[in-house]
């Protein structure tokens, strides 16, 4: 490692942290910036050691756009089948725990794929068993295992392997 490397580390951190610094002062002007660059430096500065791991990237831009849309439209339907499950008075939910079995590894696609369960209503990431390869899901309102599994891997899991390879 270089001294201008162990001088600067993440440049583009120190770059996005000094562009958030000066939204949230709401006003443009030379101290303003050389603030947040400062900040943006000693945070990259004291984090660098954190960062040891290459992180893993979006190889497929479009494939993202297309997993958040699924995402927006799977939010929007159960929000609404949420709310129909709470209005019905006479039906009471079958609420579940269930063992997905996963074929995506390393941490950023898990951490994806159970933060994208996490936040579509009606559906909650409990628990990431490593050694057994599967989430730990708990669904609200459950009538069918398999298809539960069988739609999360088809609507996200399967869009998950194609972003990181």
């Amino acid at each position: 490692m270089s001294v201008v490397e162990r001088l600067l580390p993440r440049p583009w951190l120190v770059l996005v942290l000094a562009g958030f610094w000066v939204l949230l002062h709401n006003h443009l002007s030379l101290g303003v910036v050389a603030a947040g660059l400062v900040v943006g430096w000693l945070v990259a500065l004291f984090t660098d050691g954190f960062w040891s791991r290459p992180a893993a990237y979006p190889r497929r831009p479009l494939l993202v756009a297309r997993l958040l849309g699924r995402l927006l439209t799977d939010i929007v339907v159960a929000n609404l089948s949420v709310a129909a499950l709470i209005l019905r008075f006479g039906r009471r939910p079958r609420s579940a725990f269930v063992a997905y079995p996963l074929r995506v590894r390393g941490e950023v696609p898990v951490t994806v794929l159970s933060s994208l369960l996490s936040l579509t209503p009606g559906t909650v990431t409990v628990d990431v068993d490593r050694a057994g390869g599967r989430l730990w899901i708990h669904c609200l309102d459950l009538e069918d295992e398999a298809a539960l599994v069988e739609r999360i891997r088809q609507r996200y899991e399967t869009l998950i392997e194609e972003i990181f390879p």
